[in-house]
């Protein structure tokens, strides 16, 4: 069967409610979703279905093409598409099993190299390459496995607090074990799980952040399929990534590396991650794990200086 684009319009500030079957038979529960500009598109890709937000399409602008981490989906990035918008055109994403996109039962699916192949495959289905490609965390991970195996699709690759997999057998084991037990808690008790997600030190911001913002990003996580979000964890956790760290040197893309200066942790990783990328820069951003969040003027300004420039 081809795949398939099936465009929704809805007025603006108002929700849709719509369930989006895969062939597997899973079922995503009804939930309200508020659009930038009151577009979107299902895309039916390998037998399943992603959601697309494409929030404008203004002439000579170039394309942004974001994807949140784990327990996240689209709206993780709304606050910042009016501002991205002025000198980019931002794309976000459900990535797969989080938000209205497919939700698969199997961890299989979620393996890295099925999830390349439908971030490529949608990227044709939508014509926008080439175009610039932002991931965090997770959805890091996947953006820079997804620019390695296809990298003329692109112009350049924006990495927020990412890594480039385990490269220690033994530290890979312990971490799919540790990624075992978390998704097992999920599916055993989300509620309890969250709390003690939200409460992890890599989360901390170094300052002060907005608490609405804030409250909206917790509920985005407590709105997420518990079944689903523990398959993506058993498939697509750092423990199961095949590391590319090895790889990085065949890499030319102009490639942005950002970290919160108060996570020591990827300030580490990304110090060593810009020496073995070619054509990399590394910006630390007064904020935590998540620079996107807590810092939306520095984490906005340091794209914008990668598309056009630093002089």
């Amino acid at each position: 069967m081809p795949n398939r684009c099936r465009c929704f319009n809805e007025a603006p500030g108002k929700g849709l409610e719509f369930l989006i079957h895969d062939r597997s038979g899973e079922v995503s529960l009804p939930l309200s979703y508020t659009y930038e500009n009151g577009k979107m598109k299902i895309i039916e890709i390998n037998n399943v279905s992603y959601t697309v937000g494409s929030h404008q399409k203004r002439e000579g602008l170039p394309r942004l093409l974001m994807l949140h981490g784990f327990m996240g989906d689209h709206r993780a990035f709304n606050h910042l598409i009016d501002n991205l918008g002025k000198f980019c055109n931002p794309i976000t994403v459900d990535l797969l099993g989080h938000g209205r996109s497919s939700k698969p039962a199997n961890p299989e699916r979620y393996y890295e190299k099925q999830q390349v192949d439908d971030l490529a495959t949608l990227i044709g289905q939508l014509d926008i390459s080439p175009l610039f490609l932002h991931g965090y965390s997770m959805g890091g991970r996947l953006a820079l496995k997804t620019a390695l195996a296809h990298p003329d699709l692109f112009r350049g690759l924006i990495l927020e607090s990412t890594n480039c997999g385990i490269t220690d057998d033994q530290e890979r084991k312990h971490r799919r074990q540790t990624d075992c037990q978390r998704a097992n808690r999920i599916t055993d008790n989300f509620e309890h799980f969250l709390r003690h997600w939200q409460r992890l030190p890599l989360f901390e911001p170094p300052g002060p952040v907005d608490l609405k913002l804030g409250k909206k990003y917790a509920a985005i996580q407590q709105s997420q399929s518990p079944k689903a979000i523990s398959a993506s964890l058993r498939g697509f956790g750092t423990g199961r990534m095949k590391p590319c760290c090895g790889e990085l040197s065949r890499l030319q893309l102009p490639v942005l590396l950002m970290a919160g200066s108060a996570d020591e942790k990827y300030q580490q990783i990304n110090q060593a991650l810009v020496q073995k990328l070619p054509n990399a820069h590394f910006s630390s951003i007064r904020a935590g794990h998540r620079a996107h969040l807590d810092n939306p003027p520095g984490f906005i300004e340091e794209i914008k200086l990668f598309m056009y420039g630093r002089n």
